[in-house]
């Protein structure tokens, strides 16, 4: 056993820093912003992230696939240009083909983006379509490079480095195949040279070399070790790069198209049941249209429900949230955000599954719900006390839009054990522990991990969430699930237990009023549960509604000027929605407005958490990209709270029928608006609206479904 140091490579970022100083002059990953591709099921290692200009990299610690320009002297890259120089948008508004379009001194180049495949064999593919554009009224030549680097949006170690057979061989193994062959390719060696494919392309020149290789010990998977023996530098090592070139003469308005496949995670060592790439045998534009419209075909099929309002964003916004989540998610189970979150974390997952029941995907939910049948409580901050309550509404929401009742019997004895626990907490004369596998890698050595709650007080519990005792947000969580608990239990014709759930509910409830008087308001996360998800506030309660006017007034909206959420966005988007519920629909469209506008991913509907690397699962210090980690992005709370807010200002639910237009603002009503095939807890719904004869004409399943409306103004339901 050789007795040399080695150096895994954890510490990616310590290392792309250090070559990031030393090359200052290079061209380098933005690092700003990014939103991640996915084949909904597969898991965070064969994601695509993408970064503004449609930089991607196949899979976290591949590579970095970029388009870069020479035009009229100078070398144009997405990567140097500001954020509002690249228009960025899903296809139709949310389908998740990325549309990408820049200039390039007068050259137009446009790109599309999607990630699909066969998940179950792990065969994912990412396919990139390249338009670029003479935009000038004089004949233009420029060159084309499609950039392969170490670095990239998730970028990792490139060894070696050539190009055969149509094909970008990297690490050994063919990678990304070239529909259209290129007019030359050139490689870099690092180790050899001490530059980078940059150095010759800012030049308008090609390197003499068409492969490329160094001399690192490899073994083929991300884990490779760098050398550290006398005279040679870790940080230099594995960063061979190169490009394909196409050589441009284009006169004005002629245009011109390139298409690329990658295999995501091609050079893995145990994917060797992968097809190699091959070129299609019909036309390259054909073949990429074709798969465009296949892809395009799933998701139209997954987004089953139809929406047309008379605000673009409204509509791309709500369809939106589910793409992210629906790409989040492994083997049917939800994710907070891939990579940064490699875990089912209850609480923001509880808002993930939900919303995705809502929007009619309810094998998924259903299969999420399974998975965790024999759990209580769990997440990355270990067993929180507003689990159990979390618990019970994805089961009982599950039950209530599906009315699966041999689903509901066999979720019951989870709903009564997470039923019985929130008793057990209530009742505490100590600390209460049970143990959960769930948590984030910096909190595993914390004492307090097993401890979702201490002695009760007053009633009430004692909770353990987000790192402090949240009283009010635990104890109407816990409320919620005594509530779901009874109802489940009367659906399943368990009369005893639907009487001994309700009952405890009912006195929890007199102890959060109790003691609310005292101490709404305090903690922030007030103002995120008390309409909802709970129900447990009343619009006509003045103290209550008092205490939400204050947190606006002073929070939110100080002197009159919004101040949106900085840093967790999903508790403004929480806020918007309790405002809602309480009737205050003009306070909550100040935050749509904001959400609807204001993108972490310019025009890709995506928000963030935080202002670091919340929360540290330290999978992107691994990689060779993301290294100026703003905050984590795209996030699934935001997105679920979000589609639960937008969902509920078109159609909710309340006591025993439909509401419709709790938040369709005024403006709406000169024009048509609809809704189709929604899925409700009465089956689903739909509705339109005629501005001419001011009607709104409803169908549900059960045609007996009670329905009225909040639309402002004076509107006739027809049936």
């Amino acid at each position: 056993m050789s007795n040399k140091p080695t150096t895994y490579n954890f510490l990616e970022h310590a290392m792309l820093r250090k070559m990031k100083e030393k090359h200052q002059d290079w061209i380098w990953n933005r690092s700003d912003t990014h939103i991640i591709l996915g084949v909904p099921g597969t898991i965070d290692g064969l994601r695509t992230p993408v970064e503004p200009g449609n930089s991607f990299s196949p899979g976290p610690g591949t590579y970095g696939v970029s388009t870069w320009i020479y035009n009229q002297g100078e070398l144009h890259a997405p990567e140097t240009k500001p954020i509002e120089e690249l228009d960025w948008c899903f296809t139709d508004g949310h389908i998740p083909i990325v549309k990408s379009a820049w200039n390039a001194g007068g050259i137009n180049v446009s790109s599309r983006l999607f990630t699909t495949g066969d998940a179950q064999i792990s065969d994912i593919r990412d396919y990139f379509a390249v338009e670029l554009e003479n935009a000038t009224d004089k004949t233009a030549e420029a060159s084309f490079y499609l950039v392969i680097r170490s670095v990239g949006p998730a970028g990792g170690p490139i060894r070696s480095l050539s190009y055969k057979n149509s094909n970008v061989i990297i690490n050994d193994r063919p990678s990304l195949l070239a529909l259209e062959e290129p007019s030359g390719f050139g490689a870099v060696c690092y180790e050899k040279t001490g530059k980078d494919i940059g150095c010759f392309l800012k030049a308008g020149t090609m390197p003499n070399e068409t492969e490329a290789e160094d001399d690192t010990p490899w073994d083929g998977s991300m884990f490779y070790k760098l050398k550290q023996t006398a005279g040679e530098n870790p940080e230099g090592a594995t960063w061979v790069s190169g490009a394909l070139e196409y050589k441009l003469t284009l006169e004005p308005g002629e245009k011109k198209e390139l298409f690329f496949i990658c295999h995501v995670q091609a050079g893995h060592w145990m994917l060797n049941w992968l097809p190699p790439l091959e070129k299609p045998s019909k036309p390259a534009r054909e073949f990429f249209e074709e798969e465009e419209l296949k892809y395009k075909t799933f998701w139209t099929d997954r987004l089953s429900f139809d929406i047309k309002t008379p605000d673009a964003r409204f509509t791309n916004a709500i369809y939106s949230q589910i793409t992210h989540l629906y790409m989040f998610t492994v083997h049917n189970l939800p994710r907070i955000s891939s990579i940064s979150y490699p875990l089912w974390w209850l609480r923001d997952g509880s808002y993930a599954v939900t919303a995705l029941d809502k929007a009619g995907l309810h094998e998924m939910s259903r299969d999420a719900c399974l998975y965790v049948k024999d759990k209580t409580c769990f997440g990355g901050f270990g067993s929180e006390a507003d689990g159990p309550g979390q618990m019970i509404w994805i089961m009982s929401e599950h039950y209530l839009l599906t009315k699966d009742e041999s689903f509901l019997r066999e979720m019951w004895p989870t709903i009564e054990k997470c039923a019985d626990f929130i008793e057990k907490m209530i009742t505490a004369t100590g600390p209460v522990k049970t143990f959960t596998e769930h948590m984030t890698p910096y909190l595993v050595m914390e004492p307090n991990m097993d401890i979702p709650c201490i002695a009760s007080k007053d009633g009430l519990i004692m909770g353990r969430m987000d790192n402090h005792f949240a009283l009010i947000w635990v104890n109407l969580f816990s409320w919620f699930g005594l509530t779901r608990s009874a109802i489940c239990a009367s659906a399943l014709g368990l009369d005893e237990e639907a009487k001994k759930y309700q009952a405890l509910a009912d006195k929890l409830s007199s102890a959060i009023e109790r003691k609310s008087k005292e101490v709404f308001g305090e903690n922030d996360r007030d103002v995120n549960i008390a309409y909802w998800p709970s129900g447990w506030a009343k619009r006509d309660d003045a103290f209550i509604n008092s205490k939400f006017d204050e947190f606006w007034n002073t929070v939110r909206c100080p002197d009159g000027k919004h101040s949106p959420e900085p840093l967790w966005t999903y508790f403004e988007a929480g806020q918007a929605h309790n405002n809602l519920l309480r009737g205050r629909r003009d306070l909550s469209w100040v935050s749509i407005e904001h959400f609807l506008t204001n993108h972490t991913a310019p025009g890709l509907y995506s928000y963030h958490e935080g202002e670091c690397d919340e929360n540290s699962s330290l999978q992107w210090q691994r990689l060779r990209g993301w290294d100026e980690i703003r905050y984590v992005t795209p996030h699934g709370w935001t997105a679920a709270e979000l589609f639960h807010l937008l969902r509920d200002c078109l159609i909710r639910e309340e006591d025993e029928g439909l509401v419709i237009g709790s938040g369709i603002p005024e403006s709406w009503l000169s024009s048509d608006f609809s809704v189709k095939n929604i899925p409700t807890y009465f089956g689903k719904a739909s509705f339109c609206y005629s501005p001419k004869d001011k009607t709104l004409t409803v169908k549900t399943e059960d045609p007996k479904t009670n329905v009225r409306h909040e639309l402002l103004g004076t509107v006739e339901i027809v049936r």
